[in-house]
């Protein structure tokens, strides 16, 4: 189960509703492997980080044992953006000159570099970063915003610089093991971002960057963005001439998507299925910021566990969330975009909360750790979700309820078979 920590409980109402519940058939196939987990994380942007050293020595490293402690959510991985975003105090860049003559990081060393050493200092983190916008003085409106996209003649030079950027970063001992060429490339925003046909997100990565990274050992993700279409994505992204001429399975690790128009099961299957060798990740997911409510949150805890089950259940490696600590307003987000996050700063008392989304996470990092070999799951239901990762002798099934009633179980696996009860909000773990 996972509750409210410090928050009051609900009331319970005086009548009982009798109703008949169906039982939900899940099938393991144990024989349809579908790689290591490899773990949760976060994204340690400015506002998070801001956050951060607003608490004290001591609350910090309570903070960093809850998220990256064994007896906490214990993550793996972290991303980080290249230059501002929307979860930032204001917009800014490193450079204004297309030579980078005035290349600088300096920003980055107020909040956002001290708490990625610290978070280093308890841990080796698989790190992905991701630019929302490319220096305005690459674009071809001069402009950082929606309105603009990078000048065909600068993608060269684009390459060059977040290579450059890559090697500030490792200057400072930050080692960044993934980078996507640009994060949503599809979307108009009001906050920094830059449009990619499918087209120019090849040309981009397969000619430009690919060359740029080869003497390092940062590889590329492609995507970055919703997972509605993926297979049309994946189709675009892996075929054709970039994809022939050049190649990809030397840098080109796979692709990343963001949850925001949905979870798509069928989508994220078919592509597994289609490319069994490329890694799927999971790279943002939050919610939409309201005022703290028991009961929308834990709503908001069920859709995390409708999407990161889904996830791992069609063969993702890995899953990121977004913001780890933002204020009770949901920032700060200089374009005021706010919204949730699992640990919200309580700064009056110099401290956090932990809320259902975090509880709901630590729950499943505590029944499906890292490193945990799975196997996919069949069911068809709206009201339970399932996991399965193989043990020495069968598998061990993780079932979650994100309904609001009582729901029936029955797990099979060849000739053995399991049957369970959860109640609301209860995640299950059964050995078969």
């Amino acid at each position: 189960m996972y509750d409210l920590g410090k928050a009051p409980q609900m009331g319970r109402f005086s009548y009982v509703i009798i109703m008949t519940i169906m039982t939900t058939e899940i099938l393991i196939k144990n024989d349809v492997e579908l790689g290591v987990w490899q773990g949760i994380g976060g994204a340690i942007t400015e506002a998070t980080a801001y956050n951060y050293s607003k608490l004290k020595p001591k609350k910090r490293q309570k903070f960093l044992n809850a998220y990256y402690g064994k007896n906490g959510l214990d993550y793996r991985w972290g991303r980080i953006s290249i230059g501002s975003n929307d979860f930032c105090l204001e917009p800014y860049e490193y450079t204004k000159k297309a030579d980078f003559s005035d290349f600088s990081i300096k920003h980055d060393k107020k909040w956002l570099l001290p708490m990625l050493k610290d978070v280093l200092k308890q841990k080796e983190l698989c790190l992905v970063a991701s630019p929302w916008s490319p220096p305005k003085c690459l674009k071809i409106s001069l402009g950082e915003h929606f309105y603009s996209t990078l000048k065909p003649w600068h993608y060269d030079n684009y390459a060059k610089y977040i290579r450059k950027w890559l090697e500030a970063y490792e200057n400072e001992g930050i080692k960044i093991s993934f980078v996507t060429p640009q994060n949503e490339p599809k979307a108009i925003q009001i906050w920094e971002s830059c449009k990619y046909s499918y087209r120019a997100q090849k040309k981009l990565a397969y000619k430009y960057l690919v060359k740029e990274l080869a003497g390092c050992n940062t590889k590329i993700l492609l995507w970055d963005h919703n997972k509605e279409m993926l297979e049309k994505v994946a189709d675009k992204l892996f075929n054709g001439k970039y994809a022939t001429e050049y190649g990809y399975k030397e840098k080109i690790a796979g692709l990343c998507y963001h949850w925001y128009d949905g979870t798509f099961p069928e989508q994220m299957w078919r592509v597994r299925q289609k490319y069994p060798d490329i890694m799927m990740l999971s790279s943002e997911m939050c919610c939409g910021f309201s005022s703290y409510n028991e009961q929308e949150w834990q709503n908001d805890a069920k859709m995390y566990l409708r999407e990161l089950f889904a996830d791992i259940n069609t063969g993702a490696s890995a899953w990121i969330d977004w913001n780890m600590l933002l204020s009770w307003q949901g920032g700060p987000s200089y374009c005021k975009n706010y919204v949730k996050s699992p640990v919200i700063l309580n700064e009056t008392e110099d401290d956090f909360i932990l809320t259902p989304i975090y509880y709901a996470l630590k729950k499943v990092a505590e029944l499906f750790p890292a490193d945990s070999k799975v196997v996919r799951c069949e069911y068809k239901s709206d009201d339970v979700v399932a996991i399965a990762r193989k043990t020495k002798s069968g598998c061990k099934v993780v079932v979650a309820n994100i309904s609001n009633q009582e729901q029936k179980v029955r797990i099979k696996l060849g000739k053995r078979s399991e049957e369970v009860v959860l109640k609301e909000s209860d995640i299950f773990s059964v050995h078969i």
